[in-house]
């Protein structure tokens, strides 16, 4: 048996967790899983070599060596039984909640005879904030009133996992709706997903929402459009890759919502080089954009989706499933229609 693994969302929180513990070895997960295929029926291996290439066709890496890393992890995370605990440390936010389920789905996998079998404690350390913006001193206290992950907690993190990657939003409503004090954090990272889903008003997502009122008075650039967005979250979790992608394809598009103030379309940036441009480039709101930010319109209608939500793909101008953001439920629009 070799000291402990920790396993946390990224590299952030790399330092902190080397002040709480010197000798461990830190496993961060770095799949965005918010975004992209998710679906069900693959294993680990399988999905991993999904999300690969969706994350280097986005954009956001080479899909080879994303792939490569993803195949390190798992075979680490297969491993665990190797080491004397596994400490899972994640932030309350989407981004985080989504990875604390996809890892706590594996981990109820092992039975508690196996584990008491080899000795391996399994415990959790999860924050209602960023662990990134904490100081490292404040590392050592979290890590000292860690708690056990208990059977009900597993049970949780596969049911949520399953209700995620399956194609009916309404079993990722039904977790959320349970509320728990098992993963306190689950059901309003849950419920932010379903915000995800196109609305009943104008098709579009809370994302996509939140990005065009931030330019509807007046053209601004990318990195206030990332701040005007943030502050509208009431748990961050979408990065600036994200973000621009987003753009990307409310603006490259034949009804685009976005565009730069010359009428060109944006295209997210590649390289670091086309980064650095992004950032500080103008965009604005088109008059389609003004429509359907207005409701007079529907995006999804002018065909403006073909994107994955877990195991849900939103693909066409005849979207199933919707979010009600006056009742905060998912609409079935084919009962609806019937």
């Amino acid at each position: 048996m070799t000291a402990t693994l920790h396993i946390t969302n990224g590299d952030m929180a790399e330092a902190g967790i080397r002040v709480a513990d010197g000798t461990g070895r830190i496993l961060p997960w770095r799949d965005v899983l918010h975004e992209g295929p998710v679906p069900p029926g693959l294993s680990l291996s399988e999905l991993s070599r999904v999300r690969a290439a969706f994350i280097g066709d986005a954009g956001m890496g080479e899909s080879s060596e994303i792939e490569k890393s993803f195949r390190d992890r798992d075979d680490t995370l297969r491993r665990f039984c190797d080491y004397d605990e596994v400490v899972l440390w994640f932030e309350w936010d989407l981004y985080d909640q989504l990875q604390l389920i996809q890892v706590l789905d594996f981990l109820a996998d092992s039975t508690a005879e196996e584990l008491s079998e080899t000795g391996t404690r399994v415990s959790l350390i999860c924050i209602p904030g960023y662990l990134g913006k904490l100081d490292v001193d404040e590392f050592p206290p979290l890590h000292a009133a860690r708690k056990d992950i208990t059977p009900q907690q597993l049970a949780l993190g596969r049911r949520a996992w399953s209700a995620f990657r399956s194609g009916d939003p309404r079993e990722v409503e039904a977790v959320a709706a349970e509320g728990s004090s098992i993963l306190e954090y689950l059901p309003g990272a849950l419920t932010r997903e379903l915000e995800e889903l196109p609305s009943t008003h104008n098709g579009l997502s809370r994302s996509e929402s939140q990005i065009l009122e931030a330019v509807a008075q007046r053209s601004i650039t990318f990195s206030e459009i990332f701040k005007r967005t943030a502050s509208r979250e009431e748990r961050i979790f979408c990065g600036d890759a994200t973000l621009a992608s987003y753009i990307e394809r409310l603006s490259d598009h034949r009804h685009s919502l976005l565009s730069y103030p010359t009428g060109e379309s944006i295209d997210a940036p590649r390289t670091a080089e086309d980064s650095a441009a992004f950032r500080n480039a103008q965009i604005a709101l088109t008059k389609e954009g003004r429509q359907v930010l207005a409701g007079e319109s529907d995006w999804i209608a002018l065909g403006g989706t073909d994107r994955w939500l877990g195991g849900l793909h939103l693909d066409g101008s005849r979207v199933r499933w919707r979010w009600d953001t006056d009742n905060q439920c998912v609409v079935d629009t084919a009962a609806s229609s019937l």
